[in-house]
């Protein structure tokens, strides 16, 4: 029942988040960027990695707010907002919901990053849908749905080479 779940979950994000491919002038667009949003991962091995990335780009945005789930609410020790996420903000299909998007598009951000290394449609989505300038996330099976700046992943799947370049790429567009 899960495999089909996801499996439907998966074919529905990406459906729902085609759309005419924008084009984008990334070196402006990044350079230019002044609120972010840190979709961080559900997994505590990525979200330790992951925190790194944050601490290393926090000075380049005005305003940075953190979305954690419930379980990791008390790691999310940044001078950030934080918006937490509960089974309450996932429908029936494990995706976010209507309200939890609504409230990311509310903010209106211009960089979105799904800091997740694993395969969650869940944050992949989300990321998607928070209607972001510039969409990021690391080079996954069907990311081009998701995310316009897409990392690649080293063929060792080292995670903290992956968050290092992700951390790296971003510096090279706003030290420019």
């Amino acid at each position: 029942m899960i495999g089909i779940k996801n499996r439907l979950a998966v074919r529905y994000a990406a459906n729902r988040t085609k759309r005419i491919k924008k084009s984008i002038g990334f070196n402006d667009a990044i350079k230019s960027s002044e609120t972010a949003v840190f979709l961080m991962p559900r997994m505590s091995m990525e979200f330790y990695l992951a925190r790194s990335v944050v601490e290393s780009l926090m000075r380049y945005f005005r305003r940075v707010v953190l979305l954690v789930t419930e379980n990791m609410r008390e790691l999310a020790t940044y001078r950030s907002e934080v918006i937490v996420v509960s089974r309450v903000d996932e429908s029936w299909l494990r995706l976010p919901s209507h309200d939890l998007i609504s409230r990311l598009k509310h903010d209106k951000f211009d960089m979105a990053f799904d800091l997740s290394f694993s395969d969650d449609i869940f944050m992949s989505y989300l990321c998607r849908k928070s209607d972001a300038r510039i969409c990021a996330g690391f080079s996954k099976p069907g990311s081009d749905h998701y995310y316009d700046l897409q990392i690649m992943v080293p063929e060792n799947r080292d995670m903290k080479k992956a968050y290092e370049s992700l951390t790296n790429t971003i510096k090279m567009f706003k030290e420019k």
